[in-house]
């Protein structure tokens, strides 16, 4: 069972990302929309706690990348699935918040050709690792480029709810500053996507 854990936090990290993308859009939403049911209550009340799940959700996510590298290799129970599995749930975790913060914004160009690169090479890259873990080859290893890209990208993905906290995430030069770290976090995303399509498998 205590094998098994590291798999269990990887996938845990999966619905976090996925709750906590969709809890920060319905924040938004109920913050801007007072015609809301009485079940519900308060709509600001409603806001603001989706908006601390989606914050909190983030953190335990992010954390939980670092404790199941290190539950797996101290219970010795690195696996087939868990590395299938990992860089999923890191991509997931970037690529669904965003999504959710170009909504929010808008949509507009200048966020929106860049999550769409990032998202769209986090695709491809994982249907790369699946069908080469699907085959005779062994997999690429995960390059210590692409471990500083994601680890920079979720420095990136992390700040709007920093922001949010701090009460700048309105600040104009705030948000076109995190813009410009989100096309600097698409251009090496797509830097590591290429190196590694690049790359032959190793033994």
């Amino acid at each position: 069972m205590l094998k098994a854990l590291p798999n269990i936090i990887t996938v845990l990290r999966i619905v976090l990302a996925i709750g906590g993308a969709w809890a920060l859009w319905q924040s938004y939403f109920w913050s801007v929309d007072y015609n809301v049911p009485l079940w519900l209550g308060d709509a600001s009340v409603a806001a603001r706690t989706l908006g601390a799940f989606a914050i909190a959700a983030f953190i335990v996510a992010a954390i939980s990348d670092w404790l199941d590298g290190w539950l797996a290799r101290r219970l010795s129970a690195e696996s087939r699935l868990g590395s299938v599995l990992d860089p999923i749930a890191d991509k997931l975790l970037v690529d669904a918040y965003l999504l959710v913060y170009t909504m929010i914004l808008g949509s507009p160009v200048t966020l929106a050709v860049p999550v769409a690169a990032i998202v769209l090479r986090d695709a491809v890259i994982t249907l790369t690792r699946m069908v080469a873990r699907g085959g005779p080859e062994p997999a690429l290893p995960v390059s210590a480029s692409a471990k500083l890209k994601t680890a920079i990208a979720m420095v990136v993905t992390a700040f709007p709810l920093i922001a949010a906290i701090a009460g700048i995430h309105t600040v104009l030069w705030v948000v076109e500053g995190w813009i410009i770290a989100v096309w600097l976090t698409a251009a090496m995303s797509l830097a590591t996507g290429l190196g590694y399509l690049r790359r032959k498998p190793q033994a």
